[in-house]
């Protein structure tokens, strides 16, 4: 069941352009060499793809959507 997760979300994260962003890899505790490895490579792989691609999507929305001003300060929709 895990792997069958694992694989909807890296095909999720794919389609949201954020592939290769996620790894499952079983690991024992006596296996401290491979640990070291795995997380090496793998941050590496991370280092590779660059920064957060949506993050430039995420300055745009913060410019279009509108503020409401006849809204009270409570109902208001934060924009964090």
């Amino acid at each position: 069941m895990t792997i069958k997760r694992i694989t909807f979300v890296q095909e999720l994260l794919e389609f949201v352009g954020l592939k290769g962003r996620v790894h499952l890899e079983w690991i024992s505790s006596a296996e401290a060499q491979k640990f070291v490895q795995v997380i090496s490579d793998f941050t590496e792989t991370i280092r590779s793809l660059g920064p957060n691609p949506l993050n430039e999507y995420a300055d745009v929305q913060r410019a279009v959507i509108p503020v409401a001003v006849s809204m009270p300060e409570a109902v208001q929709p934060s924009i964090n």
